[in-house]
């Protein structure tokens, strides 16, 4: 589910386009349109995983705050996808920190490790590709044991958004299509990690992830 900053809608239509490839590639039913929801509302609860995607700085009210704390208290998991164009947007990233940090002041935004299962839940990947690769880490905060919220600094969602007539919107650079697969599948990844947490790191996998899939892709350059 998207949820909703107020003002214009960035990439109208992404995570729709990113279920359509949940739904092809995994057993995960997802809906078939875009929800959008206040976070201030009990509609934030119908969903598991959260999607907050900007190129400007945003404030959530205490309503909001409130609600959204709780929901990630309950199991939620979110993500914060700086859509900035040539650059991370310095005003949505520091949004981004500023209220995870009002939620929980005792937390440190820190980086995701490319070891963390988050990297393959599904694929194995070995950075987080966008639209752009800005910057070639996550960054989140944990709850107990699990990270509750991420965020991510290269236009994720611009990756795979759509135009009215149905074709990619943009154009990954400096990679192209391969970095749209790679995009693509960090959405898948990330889902999955909403849905079922740490599974990957249970023994019974740990054979396929360390045997079957030894490739890595180098970083575009």
């Amino acid at each position: 589910m998207r949820i909703k900053l107020g003002g214009a809608v960035v990439h109208p239509g992404a995570l729709a386009a990113l279920g359509e490839e949940i739904r092809f590639r995994t057993s995960i039913d997802v809906s078939e349109s875009e929800l959008a929801v206040d976070p201030a509302t009990n509609a934030l609860f119908g969903s598991l995983f959260g999607y907050v995607v900007g190129d400007s700085s945003f404030k959530f009210n205490a309503d909001a705050r409130k609600n959204l704390k709780r929901w990630l208290g309950l199991g939620g998991f979110v993500v914060f996808d700086n859509a900035g164009k040539s650059s991370p947007s310095t005003g949505f990233d520091a949004s981004a920190r500023a209220e995870l940090t009002a939620m929980y002041p005792d937390a440190r935004i820190r980086r995701v490790s490319p070891d963390h299962v988050m990297f393959r839940t599904f694929y194995r990947l070995d950075y987080p590709a966008g639209r752009a690769i800005h910057k070639p880490f996550i960054e989140g905060i944990k709850i107990g044991k699990r990270y509750a919220a991420v965020i991510i600094h290269n236009d994720l969602s611009g990756a795979f958004a759509r135009d009215p007539g149905g074709s990619y919107a943009n154009t990954p650079t400096p990679g192209g299509e391969r970095q749209r697969e790679l995009a693509i599948r960090l959405g898948v990844n990330l889902m999955m990690y909403a849905s079922c947490m740490h599974y990957k790191d249970d023994q019974v996998h740990l054979d396929h992830l360390l045997h079957k899939r030894k490739w890595k892709i180098a970083l575009p350059k």
